[in-house]
């Protein structure tokens, strides 16, 4: 079936699903200077529609550059707290609020889910899975690691860093992997889900119905298992899915769906 124009323009939102869905706690959250951040420097990306480059300064700004060109089309403000940053964008392409997002920091890549934000275009440009510019020897450094000792855990890094370099077939290799030795985990679910695009469909909604037996309350296992659902004709059953991914916090999905799900959804009542 033919993939949708509004999937291709989600697509890099819903191929890398990074984070986990849980909150930081209160008593974990801690300040964390920029200097003292790992996070500070240059991340890539490949997305649909070519490289992204973006980089943390220890000044407290975020530069954006679609295409990898020089050309920097977004400057933000960014603040850490904790497992969490906030974006305050400052020029070029702005959004008119800022936006939290949960992290996931490791020396391979780092990964953004979205917490709090109505602003579409700057989802699809942070959330996902970012590595550094030496991607090809971080990746052999982890190629000789699970050669010499194949840990899940070494498995599921390298299967990230490929979803960051675009890499989706070798990416399902390792989060295959992963699940043959821990099939508890519903983040490596989504993971493995988003590599099936846009190509199989079915793959994409049994791997996301496992990831909502394991995590219910997961908006981006429902978010997911929404497209899969639209593009197999399914479309009241993938409406439904849009609304539970509101209900759990993906209010962005209200705008991005409303035209898809006008038919199904009651818009003044929608969650």
């Amino acid at each position: 079936m033919k993939i949708t124009n509004i999937i291709l323009a989600l697509l890099t939102l819903t191929m890398l699903l990074a984070c986990g869905q849980k909150q930081p706690k209160e008593n974990e959250k801690h300040d964390k200077s920029h200097s003292e951040s790992t996070m500070t420097g240059i991340w890539l990306r490949m997305s649909p529609q070519g490289p992204v480059k973006m980089e943390f300064k220890k000044t407290g700004k975020v530069t954006i550059d679609f295409g990898n060109d020089q050309a920097v089309e977004v400057s933000s403000n960014y603040t850490i707290n904790g497992d969490t940053v906030e974006f305050t964008d400052v020029e070029g392409e702005m959004c008119p609020a800022p936006g939290t997002y949960l992290m996931d920091e490791t020396p391979y890549y780092l990964a953004f889910d979205v917490l709090n934000d109505t602003c579409n275009g700057r989802i699809k440009t942070t959330s996902g899975f970012w590595t550094k510019p030496n991607f090809r020897e971080l990746q052999e450094t982890l190629d000789k690691q699970i050669a010499a000792n194949p840990e899940a855990k070494l498995q599921l890094m390298r299967g990230r860093l490929y979803m960051a370099t675009g890499n989706s077939e070798k990416a399902r290799k390792d989060f295959s992997a992963f699940i043959a030795k821990d099939s508890s985990n519903a983040r490596v679910f989504i993971n493995r889900a988003a590599t099936f695009f846009p190509g199989d469909m079915q793959s994409v909604l049994a791997d996301c119905e496992r990831a909502i037996a394991l995590d219910p309350e997961n908006k981006n296992a429902w978010f997911l298992r929404g497209l899969a659902l639209y593009e197999m004709d399914r479309k009241k059953e993938a409406c439904e899915s849009f609304s539970k991914a509101i209900e759990l916090g993906f209010s962005v999905l209200r705008i991005a769906e409303k035209q898809k799900c006008a038919e199904y959804w009651d818009i003044e009542n929608t969650p």
